[in-house]
């Protein structure tokens, strides 16, 4: 079923939806909470809809009474940004954001992105959540302040990195989030190829929730960005194979998968690694998966097990994280192709013992899913009943 989401608009408008979210998961109302912030319900409801900007007291001070781990505060300088930009702001007296320590730090920002893109494809994205934000509004702080050509492509590429880590974490609403920064930065500095690959990110955020409709909205726009290059158009046309996949449209999608094949070709895999043949065949393994799962076609899910095998194969054994999401995968294709020995047994390699890259919410929760599938259609087999143990010790809710 698909998870609403919350569409790319202004980040007050972002803001006062994530705190209308904790004040309802705290079962507050505006009038409870507003008493403890001190401010009027009416005052609360218009911040919370988005017609009013917040005060800068309160992204504190509503952290401490929602316990909401402080996420607010992280907001807060990005709102305040956007605010001073308005058209006819006034702009308050404030402390002087940071400024590059030295003429080489946004070199250095580069290099540790670097760093930080090889971390992830090995470990995921759990435990580079909280320096990334932390970094990305370095660099936006940066950018208010310095003459220093780049920062607002650095900081767009922060930002794709910051979200791709809430991704990994499957905590959607906050991805889509930083996607959105990270796309109006992008836009800032007429980077095309930049623009391009965040559009496809949200269409991959709104296909991980069930929106088909949202995913391939968004990925036509990624795909029709002007001037962008071969691997970056490819990835585009995946995105939306992906969307047309999941809504169990089969022309489609296939035409997109042959132009995203047809591009890959032309890509350059040095300034372009992302156009890898790893990547095609997870994506071509997983539309057909989706597909079968549409309509029960054991046919189309043989083939996605082809795909998804021969795109295990060519991830580096290093980059754990990237394998386990593979492998996930594989096995469930392997569930919709009537396997449950081998789904079981590649869920069994995965956790037997467990490894690092399950930290990622997003492999841990698609491998409940695989296994729960296992235990609807053959809970009697012994490979499955193995597995149940397994998941049992190891991956725990």
């Amino acid at each position: 079923m698909s998870r609403r989401l919350q569409p790319a608009g202004s980040l007050r408008a972002y803001f006062g939806w994530r705190l209308r979210h904790w004040r309802r998961a705290r079962g507050l109302s505006q009038s409870e909470l507003g008493a403890r912030l001190g401010y009027g319900d009416s005052h609360l409801s218009k911040v919370e809809s988005g017609d009013r900007w917040p005060p800068p007291d309160l992204p504190d001070r509503a952290d401490r009474v929602l316990d909401t781990g402080g996420e607010l505060a992280a907001l807060w300088p990005l709102v305040e940004r956007e605010r001073q930009e308005a058209p006819g702001a006034r702009q308050p007296e404030a402390v002087a954001p940071s400024t590059p320590s030295s003429p080489t730090a946004p070199e250095a920002m580069e290099a540790l992105l670097a760093a930080y893109h090889v971390t992830g494809s090995q470990l995921g994205g759990r435990d580079l959540v909280v320096p990334l934000e932390h970094y990305t509004r370095t660099v936006v702080q940066w950018q208010a302040v310095s003459s220093a050509p780049g920062l607002t492509r650095l900081a767009a590429r922060f930002a794709q990195l910051a979200g791709w880590a809430r991704f990994d974490g499957a905590d959607y609403p906050t991805a889509q989030f930083w996607y959105t920064c990270g796309l109006t930065w992008a836009t800032q500095a007429d980077d095309r190829d930049l623009m391009s690959r965040l559009l496809a990110r949200q269409s991959s955020v709104h296909w991980s929730v069930g929106n088909a409709a949202g995913a391939i909205a968004l990925a036509e726009r990624a795909r029709r960005v002007d001037g962008t290059s071969p691997g970056v158009r490819a990835w585009a046309c995946l995105a939306e194979a992906r969307g047309h996949a999941l809504a169990g449209d089969r022309r489609c999608c296939e035409e997109r998968l042959d132009e995203a094949a047809a591009l890959m070709a032309a890509a350059d895999p040095v300034t372009e690694p992302w156009a890898a043949p790893s990547v095609l065949a997870l994506a071509m393994g997983t539309c057909y998966r989706d597909l079968a799962a549409r309509g029960d076609h054991s046919g189309l899910a043989s083939t996605a097990v082809d795909h998804t095998t021969r795109s295990l194969a060519e991830v580096p054994t290093t980059n754990e994280h990237d394998r386990a999401v593979v492998a996930t995968r594989l096995a469930s294709s392997h569930t919709h192709a009537g396997h449950p020995d081998e789904a079981a047994s590649v869920l069994t390699t995965l956790l037997d013992p467990p490894a690092g890259p399950h930290g990622s919410a997003r492999v841990r929760a698609e491998m409940r899913l695989v296994h729960t599938r296992l235990t609807e259609h053959w809970p009697t087999v012994g490979a499955v009943r193995e597995l149940t143990d397994l998941v049992r010790t190891n991956l725990p809710d």
